[in-house]
Formats: C-alpha cells, structure tokens, sequence
C-alpha cells in the first residue's frame, strides 16, 4: 500500500486545483464512519494527493450517524439516495459504508452459531437491497463498499466517552475479548463481500489491519505489520478519536488522520483505477438552431465511442428551447471532466403561400391559405388592389386592376421572423367566350 504521512497529506491539501472544473461524481452513502470522512474532510485531501481534484464528493443527503442496513433499505433513505442521483447527475461511483451498527445493536458473545448466520444474513440482505437499487436507478454507477478496521474497547476504558457510551456498548456485546469480537466482525465482513464477488459494479475494498500497520502496536513498529494484522488485537489507540478535550477515546470511530489513511487504502484498491487519466474530450459545436424538438451537444473523445453523462443546467435531459445552458460532460471510468456553454439560438422559418395568378372580376370570394415551417399561425395582409380580405377572405370589388397581398410570421423567443412573401393576383374582365369567337371571325 502506498504510504499517506499526515504531513504528506497537508502538504496535499495546499496544492493549488489544476484548471478544470471540480464536477461531483463520488457519492458517500452510510453510518457514522461515512459521515465522519466527509466532515473530516478525507476524500478530498486524498484525492488531491493523488491528483484527483476534479473529482467532487458528496454526502450531505446519504450520511447519517448511526444509522444501520435495516434503516437504509426504508422507502424514506432510499429516497434520499434518489434525491442526490438527482442533485448530481454526474454521479457514477457510490460508497457504500453500512452494517456496523446492526452488528454492534445486536450481536453478543452468547450468540449461537444459527444466531449469528441469521444475524449475518439480514446485514448482507440489507446491503444487497441497497446496492440493487442504487444499480436500478443508474446502471452505468459502480460501487464501493467500504467497511470497518477493527474496534478498540482495550484503550479507551476512560473518560467520559466510556463513561457515556463505550462501556454499556461493550456490556451489551457480553465483553468480548479482542479476539472475539474481531473474529465475529471479520465474518460479516466476507459475507457482504461476498457481494461484491457477484457483481462486477461492485468492489469491496478491505481496511481491516491498516491502522495497526500504519500506527504499529506495542513490539511491532509502524510498517512491520502488513493488513489484515493481529487480529488477536485492537486498532491502535493512535487511530482512535478523541471527541472532546479530556473525554477519553472512542472505542469504536477513527481519527481524521485514520480515515485519510483508510481513503488512500480505497484509492489504492479501487479509486486510482476506476478513474483513470488519458481522455480527451471536446465539443463539437456548441451553437445549434430551435427545431422544437431536444437538442444533444456533440462531444468527441479520444479513445473513441466512450459511455458519457452529459448535463445541461445539472439536468440530465438535453434541451428544447432557445437559450444558454451551461453543459457538463464525463464518462464514467475516467479522471477528465468537460465543461462549456450550450446556445439552441432562434430557429429560421419559411411561409407557404400560394394564390391564383388571375381571376376575373365576378369571381367569388376565396379563402387564402398561408403556412410556417414552424407551425406558428401566419398573418395575410392586403397591401393594395381592387378587393377587400376579412379574416383571410379574399372578396372582389367588380373592378378590374392587381391585388397585392403580403404574407408573414413574426417569429418569437425561438423562432426568427420569417422572410415575407408578396403575391399578386390580376383581376380581369369577365369575357363571353361564343361572342369573342364571332368577333373575331368577323374580322
């Protein structure tokens, strides 16, 4: 594994952002050590040591001290997870940190074996439950599942921390010993990963032993003890967090500086990979013309053919009417982002009109027939000649002479004025055909 110092990841934290735009694609959805993480901060100082900066995280709407499997497959947390699909739609990675309050609520040592498989079968149920809708809603997402190192009841037998809390949760586990309890979590655990080995959407990545290698136990300095470690022993006291001055030590959470650690563990195991640099995106053209129907920014890539989410205004569904959008492209399974302003500027449109070439002066009246290539109504004015138009009636006065008419469409906020169009019709003497005949033989 790669080795994250606190000072490395401080130095992290002040580099610059490179250009371009940070798009929220890394989802946190779970308990109390997903919530922790993204106070603390975790994945953003990680990500811009590895350089993924680009990459937004959120968790606002999905994390919730606390709460358990069973909590998360209720209609109201599902929701939750759909309001954030919504909130950004460029998410594609999801991590998934939840099943450790169900163990801790109810396991103890006085479990029977039957006890503990149905115990273990309703969190991996749970999970599934979880992982199956988040897939539903978007199938092109992969996710992360993300549990737990081991407890520590050994450490933090003090303060008001223990008072409060650590010590009636450790009763109520029927005082395990490290052995115990780390032997019972580690069997949830390769139970919901078992999950993860049936879906290629989904990776679960192991923390189990990082703190004791990273911080090292008593004989064993740091970096001598490769993960999953003594599983005989806590995390160490080092990686456990104190909540308040003089409260003592969590027995259970982790320190800022232990969920960095656990970040750059997911970003060794999955995060590098799944995002990987060497994409090369650019717009096509970022100007085209209302045609009423929605209109989809062209994007090259390079490789070719990639899979993209692409938004507009933060909504996944392409536009229709004219206007500036501001659009936002990435393909899930890559590091680069792509941002731009979408015109659909007015449409052009064209008028249909037709009219006879000639009429004779005792012709009755004619309705006239004009129509857009945009649909919008079209307006038939009578610029001149011998006849009267009353709601595109055309009427005859009964003399002879040119009747000019004029057709047109003054577009709006998506469609261009249309070009007018002029039309004339010649209004001539009526003529007796057999006496015309005569006439002229006559001459």
């Amino acid at each position: 594994m790669r080795s994250i110092s606190t000072a490395l990841l401080v130095c992290a934290l002040l580099l610059p952002l490179s250009g371009q735009a940070q798009v929220t694609r890394f989802l946190i959805v779970g308990d109390s050590w997903a919530d922790e993480q993204r106070l603390d901060g975790s994945h953003q100082r990680v990500f811009v040591d590895v350089g993924l900066e680009a990459v937004g995280v959120s968790g606002e709407l999905t994390t919730t001290s606390g709460s358990t499997a069973a909590e998360w497959v209720m209609s109201t947390n599902l929701d939750r997870i759909d309001q954030a699909l919504a909130a950004y739609p460029h998410l594609d990675t999801v991590q998934l940190t939840v099943g450790g309050n169900d163990f801790l609520d109810t396991w103890n040592t006085g479990f029977t074996q039957a006890q503990f498989d149905q115990l273990v079968g309703f969190i991996t149920s749970d999970v599934e439950i979880v992982t199956d809708y988040i897939l539903s809603r978007r199938p092109e997402i992969e996710i992360l599942i993300s549990l737990y190192d081991y407890p520590n009841f050994e450490d933090t037998r003090n303060g008001l921390i223990w008072i409060g809390f650590c010590s009636g949760l450790w009763d109520d586990l029927g005082n395990p010993t490290p052995l115990e309890l780390n032997t019972a979590a580690v069997a949830v655990i390769d139970a919901v990963e078992g999950l993860a080995n049936a879906d290629p959407r989904i990776t679960h990545v192991r923390h189990l032993g990082q703190a004791q290698n990273f911080f090292g136990l008593p004989g064993q300095p740091p970096g001598t003890l490769p993960p999953p470690g003594d599983i005989t022993q806590p995390s160490p006291a080092q990686a456990m967090r104190e909540r308040f001055p003089f409260g003592g030590l969590d027995c259970f959470h982790f320190n800022g500086d232990a969920y960095d650690l656990l970040i750059g563990n997911l970003v060794d195991g999955y995060i590098d990979d799944r995002f990987e640099p060497g994409l090369a995106l650019s717009f096509d053209d970022l100007s085209v013309d209302y045609t009423g129907a929605p209109q989809s920014v062209g994007v090259s890539t390079t490789p070719i053919d990639q899979p993209l989410i692409i938004s507009y205004d933060n909504q996944l569904q392409p536009p229709s009417d004219v206007g500036s959008y501001q659009v936002i492209v990435t393909a899930p399974g890559w590091r680069e982002s792509l941002t731009g302003q979408f015109e659909i500027v007015p449409g052009s449109q064209t008028i249909g009109f037709s009219t006879p070439a000639q009429l004779q002066i005792n012709a009755s009246p004619i309705t006239l027939e004009a129509s857009a290539s945009s649909g919008l109504p079209v307006v038939i004015e009578l610029v001149s000649g011998p006849a009267t138009l009353d709601a595109n009636v055309l009427t005859l006065t009964g003399v002879p002479g040119t009747v000019e008419l004029r057709a047109t469409q003054a577009g709006d906020s998506n469609w261009q004025a249309a070009d007018e169009v002029l039309r004339t019709i010649e209004i001539v003497e009526s003529v007796d055909g057999v006496f015309e005949d005569r006439f002229e033989q006559g001459d």
